[in-house]
């Protein structure tokens, strides 16, 4: 089954940065942070957020002067009047685009103006509309209620920012007719993203065998892109997430269009293309089909991470030219594949609550399978202390340490007599932690398991850029991740580099972190085939095999910025291609001397 996904679904501007202020007044709160109203129009992002400490405003709530954050859809001037005059502290998370309609008819009121709005009765950016009108504002929703409108002077016909643009066209000519001997103004107050959303709703749905629109039941510009793809005569599910599915009406689709609406999060959208994809693989019973099954569940066991791990660890060997009897080289393979195996497994199991936005077939995967995949990963660690204990002493130790702390990362280790001194109790809680640790972890184990092995440590020039080579890879390969789960790690509170700094400043430290790479990996083989010159009949030039990784990770990095809602088995599996390459690219130096 394909499935294609509306560039435009998911949060627009002003939802995103209502989103933003929440969770960053929940981080700056130690009490609660209240929304007047409900925040945006999904239910589940505001129950995510109400597990943060924010909630909606109600005539019961223990105000004592706390911050309210207006809702992204605005509320009427009075309202907010009112709050300022008891003392509150006011966000305004009113969309911009709707502060621009606020402006409007401000002006247009005090000129005299009788303010028609266009709008759905009672929808929440109506209310605050018609609030700023005052007594001059009349509500429309179709073009015969212009024709019950009192004869008036002046008119400013003004839109709620999602309303059908059509429609809205529809009224705007009945109201120059009703009035064409008065003066009349026209503010097409439509949001340009809406108008976007509307029009690619429409020509995907004339492409595709049905269509599937994400987001919330009491969204008024999500049920109005349902009607627009009804209107299509396409076949149409309007679902808030990927329970409401009705699978079986798509068994016979070839291609499935989704869009959602602005008030979406992309974790929901991602969820409903992960279920759909997943439940169709397991239905149909093509070889296609299986291969796609197989390497879903590779990808929910994290074995192309541990082929990584292994491929760098190989890289490692060969670049540092530390040359391994067959059986203790393929047994160091074996602990380094066994280690990260179990190790992610073992994380993956112990944060899947707050992970569940990342993969939903992963989550229900592990939520049925709980007792088999720990049993894997102890297995997986009994086989990888095994296989070191039989080497020698000094891997069985660097991999006891190793796996200890390992498994100690989600584990509460600060006692609670303490923890008023110590701001986390447990390491994933440290700020970008995943992210540094994790890197250090790969490029450690990649560099040192062989010195291990061959009980002997050794510091080289290849050593140290080994280290740094392996530590790149997978910080870089970290922040990809990062990127991709921002939405659901801000809403989650996960602190990583990326919710901390931003998408544009991490997306710019990666383009140069890649460039300086390359620039060094350049550099440092011109030297080491110089200084090398002799002992090697062309000088050491084995770097340069690397160069290919780095080229690929450019590559990658711009495929994902166009693919940012590919499906996480597939990039898993692109992810984790610069340690295969690496692999490759050490193997040919192993051929070439």
């Amino acid at each position: 089954m394909k499935v294609i996904i509306a560039e435009t679904a998911g949060f627009c501007m002003g939802v995103k940065r209502a989103v933003d202020l929440a969770i960053d007044h929940s981080r700056k709160e130690n009490e609660t942070v209240y929304t007047y109203g409900p925040l945006i129009h999904n239910r589940q992002t505001v129950e995510m957020l109400n597990s943060r400490g924010v909630t909606e405003l109600d005539n019961d709530s223990p105000l004592k002067k706390a911050p309210i954050i207006i809702r992204a859809h605005g509320i009427p001037l009075h309202s907010e009047t009112k709050l300022r005059s008891k003392g509150h502290e006011i966000i305004d998370g009113t969309c911009p685009k709707v502060k621009t309609v606020h402006r409007v008819i401000t002006k247009y009121r005090k000129l005299g103006y009788t303010i028609i709005i266009t709008g759905d009765e009672g929808h929440a950016e109506v209310i605050g509309l018609m609030g700023y009108a005052g007594d001059r504002g009349l509500l429309v929703q179709s073009p015969s209620d212009i024709d019950s409108i009192p004869p008036t002077e002046k008119v400013c016909l003004v839109s709620q920012t999602t309303f059908d643009r059509e429609l809205f066209d529809d009224i705007a000519a009945r109201a120059r007719t009703r009035f064409k001997e008065q003066q009349v103004v026209v503010k097409k107050t439509i949001c340009s993203a809406t108008k976007r959303r509307q029009t690619e709703t429409k020509e995907i749905a004339s492409m595709v065998d049905a269509m599937i629109v994400v987001g919330g039941k009491n969204s008024a510009n999500t049920q109005r892109l349902a009607k627009i793809s009804s209107a299509c005569n396409t076949p149409t599910q309007h679902v808030e997430s990927e329970k409401e599915l009705d699978i079986d009406a798509l068994e016979h689709c070839n291609t499935v269009g989704i869009t959602a609406g602005a008030s979406t999060p992309q974790w929901m959208i991602k969820r409903v293309v992960d279920y759909l994809q997943f439940m169709s693989h397991r239905k149909k019973k093509t070889l296609k089909d299986r291969v796609k099954r197989v390497l879903d569940l590779c990808a929910i066991f994290n074995i192309f991470i541990a082929a990584g791990a292994t491929a760098a660890y190989y890289a490692s060997c060969t670049i540092q030219r530390i040359d391994l009897p067959l059986q203790e080289f393929a047994l160091g393979g074996v602990v380094v594949f066994f280690y990260f195996l179990s190790i992610y497994l073992v994380n993956s199991m112990t944060s899947i609550e707050i992970t569940q936005h990342l993969g939903i077939s992963r989550y229900q995967f592990y939520q049925s399978h709980k007792t088999m995949i720990l049993l894997i990963a102890e297995i997986s660690i009994a086989l990888l202390l095994a296989a070191s204990l039989t080497i020698n002493l000094s891997l069985f130790y660097l991999m006891l340490f190793s796996t200890t702390l390992g498994a100690l990362y989600h584990i509460t280790i600060v006692p609670l007599p303490l923890r008023r001194i110590f701001k986390y109790s447990n390491l994933k809680d440290v700020p970008t932690s995943r992210d540094l640790f994790v890197a250090l972890a790969w490029a450690i184990l990649a560099t040192f398991i062989p010195h291990a092995i061959r009980n002997q440590l050794v510091f080289t020039k290849s050593t140290v850029f080994v280290f740094g080579w392996i530590f790149v890879l997978a910080f870089l390969r970290s922040l990809m991740a990062d990127l991709r789960d921002i939405e659901g790690d801000r809403i989650m509170g996960r602190e990583t580099l990326v919710t901390i700094m931003g998408e544009k400043r991490v997306k710019k430290g990666i383009h140069r972190m890649i460039w300086a790479c390359l620039i060094i990996t350049v550099c440092y083989s011109a030297i080491m085939a110089i200084t090398d010159f002799g002992k090697y009949s062309h000088g050491d030039i084995s770097l340069l095999f690397q160069l290919p990784a780095i080229v690929y990770m450019m590559v990658f990095v711009r495929w994902h910025e166009k693919n940012h809602r590919t499906r996480s088995t597939l990039f898993n599996i692109l992810s984790e291609a610069p340690f295969y390459i690496a692999a490759i690219g050490a193997w040919v130096t192993w051929r070439i001397n």
